[in-house]
């Protein structure tokens, strides 16, 4: 007989991946706090997780173990395209104040300046 704890860690997990499979900016707020919510509730489930196992529970974990690497995949990922974001909206901020005052910032690199009169 396999715990609740272990039945309820697949079910979230496996709502983890799907979530993760949404990739549109607009909806990007809601999905985090769902990821957020979930990945506390998987916290929880791992207190109750504990040693030891029957050999029907054990079969299991081996089954969840693809689906753990399969998230890891995913959570990089989206990581990653919150961080490219990020570095864009950065980028876009200086062009545009670029922009708007264009002497901001002045070089002086290769300037020569003549001390003789």
């Amino acid at each position: 007989m396999i715990r609740d704890s272990l039945k309820d860690w697949k079910k979230v997990t496996e709502l983890l991946t799907s979530i993760l499979d949404v990739r549109e900016e607009d909806k990007r707020d809601a999905v985090i706090e769902q990821v957020d919510k979930l990945l506390t509730k998987r916290d929880e489930l791992q207190a109750a997780i504990q040693a030891p196992f029957t050999d029907e529970e054990q079969a299991f974990g081996q089954e969840l173990l693809p689906l753990e690497k399969i998230l890891q995949v995913k959570l990089n990922v989206y990581l990653k395209d919150i961080r490219l974001d990020i570095s864009e909206q950065q980028k876009k901020k200086v062009s545009v104040n670029a922009y708007m005052d264009p002497y901001n910032q002045v070089y002086r690199d290769g300037t020569f300046y003549d001390k003789r009169k």
